[in-house]
């Protein structure tokens, strides 16, 4: 029986590819990249990877579904980092690359994953002077 709804999977593949790449971890180190919820006081950059969106799909007599979602960095001004906004954009682009390479994957239970970015965005953050949140919406398909 194939998983209809393979969120935990797919995040788990996401998350997993994200602390395996050398040139996102040399700005985000793996330890800031967290599945949900960051601590309570972060050091910054950090990235946060939430529980994507599940649409079940039965086509066809089989089953599947599509997982989609947004990936969220945060980046702010402090030593050694003189433009968080640049610095923002700069892991989206990681994300992206990152994220393009999960294809055809097999999940746990036989189903075969691939993920795509869909859009990126770098916004100011009005709750936090000099800080910048990255967003990159990511879809991925489990058949």
């Amino acid at each position: 029986m194939t998983t209809m709804d393979p969120s935990l999977s797919v995040r788990g593949k996401i998350i997993a590819a994200l602390k395996a790449d050398a040139q996102l971890t040399a700005v985000v180190p793996a330890a800031r990249i967290y599945p949900g919820k960051s601590p309570a006081s972060p050091t910054f950059p950090f990235i946060r990877v939430p529980m994507l969106i599940g649409t079940v799909a039965e086509l066809d007599g089989g089953s599947g579904s599509d997982q989609s979602g947004v990936i969220h960095c945060f980046t702010k001004l402090v030593t050694g980092v003189p433009d968080p906004e640049a610095q923002a954009a700069t892991i989206n682009a990681h994300i992206v690359r990152i994220v393009s390479g999960i294809d055809d994957v097999t999940l746990a239970d036989g189903e075969s994953l691939g993920v795509h970015a869909v859009q990126t965005q770098v916004l100011e953050d009005s709750a936090e002077a000099d800080a910048y949140h990255g967003i990159v919406q990511v879809r991925a398909t489990a058949t």
